[in-house]
């Protein structure tokens, strides 16, 4: 039980490691840090840092579920690609690092700019 234990503080390291770092080196268009949990940040990186829930916050970084109002970028070498398996997911734009995936599970749409797709 000790190891798996590592195991996981090990994946919420490196975690939370890249979001840290996704999140405080990027540019801020409007010249700076503008206050608030993640300032302006308005794009949201899996980390698969949980599981493969699209829904899970604790997947993303920052730790929030995307809307339409955020860009989604889906890195290569996540701990696992996520699965849109919940209704009413959605987000302003998908981009997806070559060899990145999502999985729409049957019976289930992510909607991309206004758009759903299955």
């Amino acid at each position: 039980m000790k190891s798996s234990n590592n195991i996981i503080k090990l994946l919420l390291l490196h975690a939370f490691f890249f979001c840290g770092i996704a999140v405080f080196s990027q540019s801020y268009p409007t010249g700076g840090y503008q206050g608030g949990g993640h300032g302006n940040v308005s794009y949201v990186l899996w980390t698969g840092a949980v599981d493969e829930d699209w829904a899970d916050p604790d997947n993303w970084c920052p730790a929030v579920v995307p809307d339409e109002d955020r860009e989604v970028k889906i890195p290569a070498d996540a701990a696992v690609m996520p699965e849109v398996k919940s209704m009413g997911l959605s987000c302003k734009s998908l981009t997806l690092e070559n060899g990145a995936e999502v999985t729409i599970k049957d019976g289930f749409t992510l909607t991309v700019d206004g758009k759903e797709i299955e």
